[in-house]
């Protein structure tokens, strides 16, 4: 078991950013990450029987040995189910019922039946993978462009740094101009976020489901449930993953008579199921909280572009422009479209502290100069113009003198 614990370790571990440069986020990181290496690990510990039980069983059912054999018993309710009455939750204890939602049962009860325990590892591997997906289409849509932009800068020394950075300054600019492939590339990541939002309400409408329709209050049913009196209290957990159950076998006797064994069975997999959902419970719910809050975010950066430049030049991200930078840096930043800061965010995040400085300071170099360009192209048309209008002054002139 430690050994399988191992391998998902891994799955909590990435390297930073400047290490390992990838286009993402925090947000992004808890979906195909943190919440996919914690899935991993619940389906390493449910599937885990053998270290809950002696005998390697997930259900230890109870009856008369001499009738049924207890290990065509235990598969024969593993297999068909086992089932609880709702109302043996209600009553005295030892009195009304053995235990919570287990007593004897007559024609008409209702019965809640148990059978997800058998497809909890399977939904939980399920779960991780969906998880994982939209983190996994990013990477087939983004094709390694991220990669390729940042060509090696991410170290302190690379070969023909300067040249590269030359080259990345230079390809800024020219995508200044033509926007489409920056377009895509953003409306590609946006997807892939708003995947993540709409894959964790789908998760926690489809953990409802599986559970019963029990999931949607369980985590406050769980948290409140100490704070009620000792002698009323049901454990609302024993509700959802029920420790012990009911079980009905039938064979045929020695004169050929249907003869029915009532059992009970210990589920002592429950245990891990639990906790584990009460933890799901209350992560699902942070985890849409903070996607949503993200995709507010996102809203925010698009349409007030005063936040980006912020944003880009926090000190944490290494740019220290001097005073002659920082009107070129802000006017930069002004002119740049949404998906160009978007690639000049992550620019700043991954790259080498002091290559990213050299970066924008090249592209201030570069603005400076097309602007001084600009300048003069726009002086030189003044000048021909204010020289066609004197001469288209004075060539009336002339010829009312002449005449």
């Amino acid at each position: 078991m430690y050994s399988a614990l191992l391998k998902t370790k891994g799955a909590l571990r990435r390297k930073k950013k400047i290490q390992d440069p990838r286009p993402d986020n925090f947000v992004f990181r808890l979906h195909y990450q943190f919440t996919f290496g914690i899935l991993a690990i619940a389906c390493v510990l449910v599937t885990s029987y053998s270290y809950i039980d002696s005998s390697g069983s997930a259900i230890q059912c109870m009856t008369d040995k001499g009738q049924v054999k207890e290990k065509i018993l235990n598969n024969y309710c593993w297999i068909s189910s086992t089932f609880t009455l709702p109302r043996h939750f209600e009553g005295t204890q030892n009195d009304d019922f053995i235990h919570h939602g287990v007593g004897p049962d007559v024609e008409g009860d209702e019965k809640i039946y148990h059978a997800y325990y058998q497809w909890v590892p399977l939904m939980l591997s399920f779960q991780a993978a969906m998880f994982y997906l939209p983190h996994w289409i990013w990477k087939q849509l983004e094709g390694g462009r991220f990669d390729l932009i940042i060509a090696g800068l991410n170290g302190a020394n690379c070969d023909g740094k300067d040249a590269k950075i030359d080259d990345l300054a230079k390809y800024m600019k020219d995508r200044m101009k033509d926007q489409y492939d920056h377009k895509m590339w953003a409306a590609q990541f946006y997807f892939c976020e708003f995947l993540n939002f709409v894959n964790i309400v789908c998760q926690i409408c489809l953990t409802d489901r599986f559970l019963g329709w029990s999931f949607s209050n369980y985590g406050l049913a769980a948290a409140g449930w100490s704070s009620l009196d000792s002698e009323d209290r049901v454990d609302p957990m024993s509700k959802v993953f029920p420790r012990m159950t009911k079980c009905r076998f039938e064979k045929f006797g020695g004169s050929g008579t249907i003869q029915n064994f009532d059992a009970l069975c210990v589920l002592g997999m429950n245990i891990i199921n639990e906790k584990i959902y009460v933890f799901l419970w209350f992560w699902f719910i942070l985890l849409a909280i903070a996607t949503g809050v993200n995709l507010i975010f996102r809203i925010v950066t698009l349409m007030v572009p005063s936040t980006r430049g912020r944003l880009v030049m926090l000190e944490e991200y290494g740019l220290r422009e001097t005073q002659s930078q920082r009107g070129g840096v802000e006017k930069i930043l002004a002119d740049m479209t949404y998906p160009d800061w978007l690639i000049l965010y992550y620019l700043a995040q991954c790259m080498d502290k002091k290559n990213f400085n050299q970066l924008i300071t090249k592209m201030c170099e570069r603005y400076s100069d097309d602007t001084h360009i600009e300048e003069e192209k726009d002086e030189l048309d003044d000048s021909t113009l204010k020289s066609k209008m004197n001469l288209k002054n004075y060539l009336p002139m002339k010829k009312t003198s002449n005449v």
